[in-house]
């Protein structure tokens, strides 16, 4: 078991070496280009930066940021941010609550999409992390990778800290993500090659007999 978990080890020194972070301030109304009124709230932030607000009367989302799909052609994208909520309610369809949402878009116009956090911020909230997970891997590059927020209901949001993960989807990255699976169905097998042998001792013992 030692061989396995140096290799376990190895792996993920590796993973750690080739991981790409964009970090997104949030601190200047001028990174928002598709918005008109970009509000930078600099009294409440998690980061001591100032933050986005955006105050709702109804469901809307919000395009953040857009970057170049070069580069995310093979790769576990995670789009993570801080998110707080004041007095967010539902109101018709709406579900009362804001996440995360981001869509890499491929040529041809398909799109993966992915949104968190699995439990969203509602109601009056302090910081929240929120995480959405793509898994890019269609043998083509995507032309584009957006992030936006997302407010499906009324009241207001601020979001902070935003940042972009990408990490290469590799055999030696998949190993390590599923390194537990892996150890447990090793333990398994060797249960059940054990029992395999206690089972013939049994039979032969009871052939001896007769």
């Amino acid at each position: 078991m030692i061989p396995l978990f140096s290799a376990a080890a190895s792996c993920y020194d590796a993973a750690e070496k080739e991981m790409s972070v964009m970090k997104f301030p949030v601190s200047d109304a001028g990174e928002f280009n598709t918005l008109e009124d970009a509000v930078i709230d600099e009294n409440v932030t998690s980061d001591g930066n100032g933050s986005l607000y955006v105050e709702a009367a109804s469901p809307v989302s919000v395009a953040l940021y857009t970057v170049d799909g070069a580069g995310f052609g093979h790769v576990r994208a995670a789009y993570k941010a801080m998110l707080r909520t004041e007095g967010l309610t539902a109101g018709g369809d709406s579900k009362g609550i804001a996440y995360l949402e981001m869509r890499v878009r491929y040529p041809g116009g398909e799109e993966l999409v992915s949104r968190g956090p699995a439990v969203p911020p509602t109601g009056t909230t302090g910081w929240t992390p929120g995480e959405a997970v793509i898994y890019s891997d269609k043998g083509v590059a995507p032309e584009s990778v957006s992030l936006a927020l997302v407010v499906d209901g009324k009241g207001k949001v601020w979001i902070d800290d935003v940042v972009l993960v990408t990490q290469p989807l590799r055999l030696d990255y998949l190993f390590w993500g599923h390194a537990v699976v892996w150890i447990v169905l090793i333990i398994y097998i060797y249960y059940l090659l054990g029992k395999q042998r206690r089972v013939r001792s049994e039979l032969a013992a009871l052939g001896k007999g007769s």
